[in-house]
């Protein structure tokens, strides 16, 4: 399908360009008839003053009297046309000294009036006039009208093209400004967010179809925003009301473990009922953070570090949660720059990114870390080598509880993780996102944030 911006242009050039093509068109048949019967009426014309000569002779007419009858006549109009004259037979008895010994086609029986080619006197409009004892023809020359013809095939090949072109250079300028108003709607969509939900679609001015659908989106827009902030509060209401009553459920569960009276059948069951706590604390603890993030209530405590200490610290214990699982981390690259970043938020973020890796990575397996400084970004990349993620789920992996494993697989999680580090790393103004490696099986997820555009100081590469 065209695309609008471009059909628009299209569509409005092709009628443009037909519209003058059909009007050349009609213009020239127009024409074309006014000659021909401008042309009809001088033979018409010429014709009374030759049928008076030959009514005035008596039957029977031969040439000698016909040719004493015509020629003063002819000879002085042979400039304008020609003349013939035939018995009803076919025999020509009479032409004017102008045909040669080019005869004129014959009319009888047809038209009375036909426009030939007549080599070599060119393109001539035949007009035959019957009388009892013979049939005269008189002829004109069509020069003229062969001439404007080719003018007008030579204006139609030069000017159609260049209408084309006007009316394309038109149809850009009417597309500018006719799809002003969509591309400032556009523009506006894109800023519009989960974090951004303040905005607002500008209304044009006037009651037309482009103002009428911006009020429409910002009236949709009044709408999500007021169920994404109902959501947002439930959420955060939702989970800070049942930290108490978990703490308690927790508290209880804890002593039950550690009661020496608590019959061994039990056991089991009270020792699931305290991990299924952690993990409901610890999503409820995640929830409560993604709302903060959401309302922007979210404190960061921003401070210039140098980058490539912050991630040779990093990897150094990562390295020691790695080992404590039969894996390994390798420090591919790190170089230097400064970014101004919350240390504690950036850490969960890295941590996350890590969990998830030793997570999926096969025994043995190597996960690997790169932070890079260009272009005024800051962007660390971890790959690991597991099985990846299927091409249709990249885009979502950053959704809340989305999850690729089942979620009765130990250590699932509650598909959260990848969610906070999309939320952390918006509030430093960066960007995540993943993809599948190319080398071999497993998974990158890069985060970049921009530099702080000064020399760094003082750090170990």
């Amino acid at each position: 399908m065209i695309p609008l911006h471009r059909s628009h242009v299209v569509f409005y050039a092709a009628v443009v360009t037909l519209t003058v093509m059909l009007a050349v068109g009609f213009g020239f048949w127009f024409i074309r008839q006014q000659m021909l019967t401008g042309n009809d009426f001088l033979l018409d014309a010429e014709s009374k003053e030759i049928l008076i000569r030959v009514a005035n002779l008596a039957p029977p007419v031969d040439a000698g009297k016909l040719e004493a009858a015509l020629r003063e006549h002819t000879e002085y109009d042979q400039a304008l046309f020609f003349f013939q004259v035939h018995e009803p037979d076919g025999k020509v008895i009479y032409q004017s000294p102008n045909l040669g010994a080019q005869p004129l086609l014959d009319l009888t029986g047809g038209l009375d009036k036909r426009t030939v080619a007549l080599p070599p006197l060119g393109l001539l409009r035949v007009a035959e006039y019957h009388t009892p004892t013979v049939h005269v023809q008189i002829a004109m020359s069509l020069r003229n009208f062969q001439s404007i013809n080719r003018s007008f095939v030579r204006v139609f090949l030069v000017g159609v093209p260049l209408i084309a072109l006007v009316s394309i250079g038109f149809g850009l300028a009417l597309r500018h400004s006719t799809l002003r108003p969509v591309r400032s709607m556009q523009a506006a969509a894109q800023r519009i967010s989960a974090s951004n939900f303040g905005e607002r679609i500008l209304v044009p001015p006037g009651r037309n179809e482009m103002a009428d659908l911006a009020r429409l989106l910002n009236a949709m827009i009044d709408r999500l925003e007021k169920s994404f902030n109902h959501a947002k509060r439930f959420t955060a209401d939702v989970s800070h009301e049942l930290m108490t009553p978990l703490a308690i459920i927790r508290l209880h569960a804890e002593r039950l473990r550690h009661d020496p009276q608590l019959p061994a059948k039990y056991h089991h069951a009270v020792e699931e009922q305290w991990q299924e706590t952690l993990h409901l604390a610890d999503t409820l603890e995640r929830l409560l953070m993604l709302a903060k993030a959401d309302s922007s209530a979210l404190s960061l405590k921003l401070q210039s570090l140098a980058t490539s200490n912050f991630i040779g610290q990093f990897t150094e214990d990562a390295q020691l949660l790695a080992e404590s699982r039969g894996l390994k981390v390798v420090l591919a690259k790190n170089e230097p720059g400064t970014a101004t970043v919350d240390q504690g938020w950036m850490r969960q973020v890295l941590f996350n990114l890590l969990s998830n890796a030793l997570r999926f990575s096969p025994p043995n397996g190597t996960i690997t870390f790169s932070s890079q400084c260009a272009a005024g970004q800051w962007t660390v990349e971890v790959w690991d080598e597991g099985q990846g993620v299927p091409p249709a789920q990249l885009q979502d992996i950053f959704a809340r509880f989305v999850q690729i494993t089942p979620r009765a697989e130990p250590g699932s999680g509650a598909g959260l993780g990848l969610a906070i580090c999309k939320s952390i790393v918006e509030l430093h103004h960066g960007h995540i996102a993943a993809h599948n490696r190319t080398d071999r099986s497993g998974l990158v997820v890069a985060l970049t944030m921009p530099l702080d555009g000064r020399p760094p100081a003082g750090q170990k590469s």
